[in-house]
């Protein structure tokens, strides 16, 4: 009788060595399994190496857009394994704040199968550590984070937390936002005007008269779905306008019942140098949030640095030739003669990504915000460097 092997426990000296030259034989067990058990066993013995990065989808969207039906569809595609995160993330500290919420000895942390291998997770509020010790917990066995954002969030701060996370050795990144928006019903959402609450450059909180919650999906959005359009009883060409005025970068599907193919909303990878500006579709203006777009030529490595002070004028100031503005979003690439620069920003916080290569011939820079202007962006532009814009 054959020899039985010693069970490899993950504690051993010589693992890679082991792990590279063992043979599995289950025949129940793909290479992809056997693959990612190995990186699990990597991992418990040597913490310090890389690993492997889970995005992040956000899924935001009024009450009654269809935000859950999207994400059942998601989750059953059946080529990967999700966490789907259902929680109720407020526009607060609060996003800071465990993903498991305790209240004595009770936890509120609900765990479901959904089948497929995925998991589904009920959590009052989250932050991005809780999420990545759910992901070590997990064995890293996960293939990509689904995050259900409450109705009545901005879902700036969360994009914001988990974007800027990535500089910190995290195990997860944020890959996109995707807005659903209730086709029937939308248009009067953008109309009730309420004073929405918001932290003004990640300070206190501040009253915003004129924008609603939906304004601000709208503006986050990297993909947004017009679902039900079954139930749409209006003019359709008003209300594919309307949402670009609010933003015109975002790629637009009509959907009914969250139909779509899954891979027009996964792996974007919307916040990195791999950015995707839209077609040239000039600049949409709403009187409350907008966005604005133009071009600015080739950069000297001077006017970069210019160009960068401008930047942080714009959006930590949040001023344009001696005006009040707020930006939420800020996508750009600027080309010198040497190098290129992807620009990505969310709020106040902004940054240039080295890249190789873009389609474009010239610099471009898009702005979604409140109180936007073009001829105040160029004006403010054209003082604070040597650059011109133009459409």
């Amino acid at each position: 009788m054959d020899d039985i092997p010693e069970l490899v426990t993950g504690e051993e000296e010589d693992l890679h060595n082991l792990l590279d030259n063992a043979k599995f034989v289950d025949p129940g067990l793909t290479e992809e399994q056997v693959e990612k058990y190995k990186e699990t066993l990597r991992l418990r013995q040597d913490p310090s190496d890389p690993p492997r990065k889970i995005p992040v989808t956000i899924i935001t969207g009024y009450l009654g857009s269809g935000k859950s039906t999207l994400l059942q569809h998601i989750a059953q595609e059946g080529k990967r394994k999700f966490a789907v995160i259902l929680n109720e993330f407020g526009d607060s500290s609060a996003i800071e704040k465990s993903l498991t919420v305790t209240d004595g000895e009770k936890s509120y942390t609900d765990w479901l199968d959904l089948g497929n291998g995925c998991l589904c997770c009920t959590v009052r509020d989250a932050g991005v550590q809780a999420i990545e010790d759910l992901v070590e917990r997990s064995g890293y066995k996960i293939d990509h984070i689904l995050l259900e954002t409450s109705g009545i969030a901005d879902p700036a701060p969360i994009a914001r937390m988990f974007w800027l996370d990535e500089g910190v050795k995290s195990n997860v990144y944020i890959d996109g936002v995707v807005t659903v928006l209730d086709a029937g019903n939308i248009m009067q959402c953008l109309a009730d005007v309420g004073g929405h609450w918001h932290k003004e450059n990640g300070h206190g909180d501040v009253e915003e008269q004129g924008v609603t919650t939906a304004h601000l999906q709208i503006a986050m959005a990297d993909v947004i779905l017009l679902n039900k359009m079954d139930t749409l009883r209006t003019d359709k060409t008003k209300l594919v306008d309307t949402v670009r005025m609010i933003n015109n970068v975002a790629t637009m599907y009509e959907t009914q019942f969250g139909n779509i193919d899954v891979s027009k909303l996964l792996d974007l990878h919307a916040f990195e140098g791999s950015i995707k500006l839209g077609e040239d579709r000039g600049s949409f203006h709403d009187s409350r949030i907008s966005t604005i777009s133009f071009d600015f030529g080739i950069v000297t490595e001077n006017d970069f640095e210019k160009f960068e002070k401008f930047i942080q004028y714009i959006l930590w100031e949040g001023k344009a030739n001696g005006k009040d503005i707020e930006v939420h979003r800020s996508k750009g690439v600027v080309i010198t003669k040497d190098s290129i620069k992807v620009l990505q920003g969310v709020r106040e916080a902004y940054e240039f990504i080295d890249v190789t290569q873009t389609e474009l011939k010239e610099s471009k820079l898009v702005l979604i915000g409140k109180n936007l202007n073009i001829n105040d962006i160029y004006a403010e532009l054209l003082k604070q460097t040597s650059l011109r814009g133009h459409q």
